[in-house]
């Protein structure tokens, strides 16, 4: 609607307003726009209303129809509806008072908006898969490995690129150069692209985010990826999870799922994701009412989970443990037949799925709007690191982590198995000797 002019209520009208503003909760503003009749020309009037309690609306500013008067102008009055608007950036909850002076635009009456909204408590968190939504904005990830409990608010897009410098594919040694640590880049590094689909309103009902995992990036990193290997696409390798989420209050949530539940391979027994089922619980901490400073928020989620989220020992036990039942040798078994490489690697691609539940942990501060520290307890080792999201209006979200940082099995020990005195050392292509860096870069949208 193009406004071209502007007529106010007159100044008796205005002190009954202030009147009735003194006795009754305070009133917000709304406009509310008459259906358009043969004038072309727009008038706005101004108009304090109280509908219900403080505690049961909110003002906003929208424009509504209104057959309150039979005249063939389009007139506008702003006036205070009830609201259960989530995101401050667009539908602000609670605004404090109205207005003393009316805005002479629709331009300052968006402006005069955004100042309120910023003054108003914080709404509720989201997330899609790891990077949060709150307030009409994306803002950083709270935890990389480690799930978080915050589900989707309508329907939200992730599209991001993770990587790691050191897989179980080599073995990780300190490089005493930058040729060095290029090569075990190249040797044992790894990316995929990662989707995720989120769905429904957990403050209402439940939320749901489906993820998915593409290993073939053609990227020149790693031998898992298929930058020499035209034959491979991008849907060779998939794996497919589905995750439920719970708000519990604006600042608490619960999710859980599973990881890689579906998979579909070209590489059949020489690759694949371990199956992971986990459940957390997550918890904002707001710091400071005001959210545009140093440390607004700190984060905690804490849970359990499977699969890849167990220690490497348990993971190494239960290797052992499937390769005896399939009949192949392993620490402390010698079968009287040899089994075939079919048969041990389906026992070792099936001990890395599910299994004992353990610990998962994570805690972030944020810093300042737009930058986390994180650390996290993944299940089996220390996490630190950092996630940005470098421009306000849009979802793009960079995170960096470094990974394995306490010295238990990840770098190397004995495991106790069966028949096998002194423990059994885990290959060396499965530890490491030095910290394992990790990133993830993520576009995110809301519809």
């Amino acid at each position: 609607m193009r406004v071209k002019s502007l007529s106010l209520l007159p100044f008796a009208a205005l002190i009954l307003i202030s009147q009735q503003c003194q006795a009754q909760p305070a009133a917000g503003w709304k406009a509310l726009d008459e259906d358009q009749k043969s004038s072309p020309t727009t008038v706005l009037e101004w108009q304090a209303t109280q509908e219900a309690s403080p505690s049961e609306q909110s003002p906003q500013w929208t424009e509504l129809p209104t057959k309150e008067s039979n005249d063939t102008t389009n007139s506008v009055v702003w006036h205070t509806v009830p609201t259960d608007a989530d995101d401050l950036a667009t539908d602000p909850k609670a605004l404090a008072s109205p207005q003393p002076n009316p805005p002479s635009s629709p331009e300052e009456a968006q402006a005069v908006l955004k100042v309120l909204a910023a003054q108003q408590p914080s709404g509720p968190t989201f997330a899609n898969d790891k990077a949060l939504w709150r307030d009409g904005l994306w803002h950083p990830q709270i935890s990389n490995t480690v799930p978080v409990g915050f589900g989707p608010k309508s329907v939200m897009a992730s599209f991001s690129l993770a990587g790691t410098d050191c897989t179980a594919s080599g073995v990780c040694t300190v490089p005493a150069t930058w040729d060095e640590y290029s090569q075990q880049l190249q040797a044992f590094g790894e990316a995929q692209w990662d989707w995720s689909l989120g769905l429904g309103d957990p403050t209402k009902w439940l939320g749901l985010t489906i993820t998915s995992s593409f290993e073939e990036t053609k990227l020149q990193l790693g031998g898992r990826n298929t930058g020499a290997d035209s034959a491979r696409n991008l849907f060779s390798n998939y794996y497919v999870g589905f995750h439920l989420s719970r708000a519990l209050g604006p600042d608490t949530s619960i999710r859980a799922g599973v990881k890689n539940w579906i998979d579909v391979k070209d590489c059949g027994l020489d690759c694949g994701f371990p199956k992971s089922a986990y459940g957390v619980v997550s918890q904002r901490i707001r710091l400071k009412q005001k959210q545009d400073g140093w440390f607004p928020n700190a984060y905690v989620s804490a849970g359990v989970g499977n699969g890849e989220f167990r220690s490497l020992s348990e993971q190494f036990q239960a290797s052992v443990a499937a390769q005896r039942a399939a009949g192949c040798s392993t620490y402390g078994y010698q079968p009287k037949q040899p089994c075939s490489d079919n048969a041990r690697r389906r026992a070792v691609l099936e001990a890395a799925n599910f299994g004992q539940l353990t610990p998962i942990a994570s805690a972030a501060l944020e810093v300042y709007p737009g930058f986390n520290a994180i650390s996290e307890w993944s299940g089996r080792n220390l996490n630190l690191g950092f996630s940005v999201r470098p421009f306000e209006d849009i979802g793009l979200v960079f995170t960096s982590m470094w990974n394995n940082l306490i010295r238990n099995c990840d770098w190397g020990c004995n495991v106790d198995v069966p028949d096998y005195p002194g423990g059994a050392p885990i290959p060396d292509n499965l530890i490491t000797y030095r910290p394992v860096w990790s990133f993830n870069v993520s576009l995110e949208f809301k519809f």
